[in-house]
């Protein structure tokens, strides 16, 4: 419960960690908690599974949380 209140973004990879952490969420944080993938430009909004991308899981994986992360750093700064 502490994290609600001590970060300033709570990521989830998928629909299903994300209604767990809205789950435990105190309504006035909710805000903080979202879609990883909703931070970037990716069509997608669940990390996919990399071992089910036929051979091209983990690079599309790595490109999707690297796209993400970009988006990321630039509202921190």
């Amino acid at each position: 419960m502490e994290d609600f209140e001590r970060f300033d973004m709570i990521l989830a990879s998928d629909k299903a960690n994300l209604a767990d952490l809205l789950d435990d969420c105190p309504k006035q944080y909710r805000d903080k908690v979202s879609l990883f993938l909703s931070h970037g430009d990716s069509k997608l909004d669940e990390i996919p599974d990399p071992y089910f991308g036929a051979g091209r899981g983990f690079e599309l994986v790595l490109d999707l949380i690297e796209d993400a992360s970009d988006s990321i750093l630039d509202k921190c700064q």
